[in-house]
């Protein structure tokens, strides 16, 4: 009898804790249920939204949520004037982690301490509370494994200058993420100094990762110097000859989602927000070959201890400038 009533208190004790974790205030949930709906603004993948909305209703019935696609160059310049209007539309933003960063330091951000966030690392999250990587890209080279041999891949950052890869190696023409890391990886001086002998290699500059990935499965570029994994992943898996292969540390960058400051729905906004950073919304992510960003979830694809480089939102504001050092060294790419 003893025994149970141990066993007893110890899952009361459990169910309690999680209850805590995971159940919103009554407060949330009753301001929610006034509000109906919740509308977010974001890029990415439609199939997977809608999976995210309808498990999201399906949780709380009372609500809707609306997702109007728009793309991250775009996503700022409309919400910063929306709010500037006083048209405060969107509850929620998605967007990559450098345009994130200038939402917040616009003032455009409302400040939630999710009770989900205890479950990222602290790479993952603003330490202010203003926006949480929902899920990863991680960097990495993509090659055909009919011209290029395992054992004669590159295994330093360094190893692509070798005189080997000369017309061999293409890139994306817009890979400023890729380009921007590895010169912090590298110093900012020496980074440029190696991003100009790496050009010398005539690195071929094409539009569009999907396009690239498919010219290097069809053989006319041997290696790519910047995929997503999980997009070569994929083409991997339906038997194409591609491979991938990471260069530590390896570049990772995060989508991230935030609410808006003047939030029309904010109970029904910190509810969905919980929900894409649960256990259930982020296995979500994974179930559509994404890699979230929440801790004790991995993707299988993805070897342990790599070593990474996370990308640093707060190089956002500088965008431009990076963007213009790309095409100076790398050329502006295919008209």
């Amino acid at each position: 009898m003893r025994k149970f009533a141990i066993t007893l208190l110890a899952f009361a004790g459990f169910w309690l804790t999680a209850s805590l974790v995971l159940a919103a205030s009554p407060e949330i949930i009753e301001g929610a249920k006034k509000e109906g709906e919740v509308v977010w603004y974001g890029g990415g993948s439609s199939e997977i939204d809608e999976i995210l909305g309808k498990n999201f209703s399906k949780k709380y019935p009372f609500l809707q949520a609306k997702k109007f696609r728009i793309q991250s160059q775009r996503l700022l310049i409309r919400f910063e004037a929306e709010s500037k209007a006083g048209k405060h539309v969107t509850d929620i933003v998605r967007t990559t982690d450098w345009y994130i960063d200038i939402f917040k330091k616009k003032g455009l951000l409302l400040k939630y301490e999710s009770p989900e966030r205890k479950f990222f690392p602290n790479e993952l999250k603003d330490p202010d509370g203003h926006y949480t990587a929902l899920y990863k890209f991680l960097h990495a080279l993509a090659y055909n494994t009919k011209l290029v041999r395992k054992q004669d891949l590159p295994r330093s950052y360094d190893d692509l200058l070798d005189p080997k890869w000369k017309d061999n190696l293409g890139v994306e023409d817009a890979a400023y993420v890729w380009f921007v890391n590895l010169l912090k990886i590298k110093g900012e001086a020496q980074g440029i100094e190696y991003m100009k002998k790496l050009a010398r290699q005539n690195v071929s500059l094409r539009s569009g990762t999907t396009f690239l990935a498919n010219l290097v499965a069809t053989g006319e570029i041997p290696l790519v110097l910047d995929l997503y994994a999980y997009n070569v992943e994929r083409l991997k898996q339906k038997g194409a000859p591609i491979d991938w292969h990471v260069l530590e540390p390896a570049i990772v960058h995060t989508v991230v989602g935030g609410i808006s400051k003047n939030a029309p729905h904010p109970n029904a906004a910190k509810l969905f927000m919980d929900y894409l950073l649960s256990e259930e919304g982020q296995k979500a992510y994974l179930s559509e070959s994404l890699e979230p960003a929440r801790t004790g979830i991995d993707a299988p694809w993805v070897p342990k201890g790599i070593k990474l480089h996370i990308n640093n939102p707060e190089i956002g504001d500088k965008v431009g400038y990076y963007q213009k050092l790309f095409g100076e060294i790398f050329g502006p790419g295919p008209g």
